[in-house]
């Protein structure tokens, strides 16, 4: 019975990854790469955490650190680099997402 449950998990983890990935391939923002490649990196942190259940093994845990700091890193670094080229592309006029 916990096979079947682990496979359940595998199979939607599998299926929010390719969803993902259309949103990252498709996306028309740019925000919504950002957040698909989040969700990319947290699927895969995922299926290592029910690797590691599955083999009982805890080894699997440092790679779940590395998959989810990855991921946090890069959509921060993103996000600096975004707000850098908005700042230098628009720096007399206001913010476009000012709400104010």
């Amino acid at each position: 019975m916990f096979d079947l449950i682990l496979y359940f998990c595998y199979v939607g983890l599998f299926l929010a990854t390719i969803l993902s990935l259309i949103r990252f391939i498709k996306g028309p923002s740019t925000l919504d790469r950002i957040l698909a490649f989040d969700a990319i990196a947290l699927s895969a942190a995922a299926v290592a955490i029910l690797f590691s259940i599955q083999t009982a093994s805890v080894y699997f845990i440092e790679l779940l650190l590395i998959f989810s700091l990855l991921g946090f890193v890069t959509v921060l670094g993103y996000m600096d680099y975004l707000s850098q080229i908005n700042t230098s592309t628009h720096s007399d006029q206001g913010d476009e997402y000012d709400l104010e």
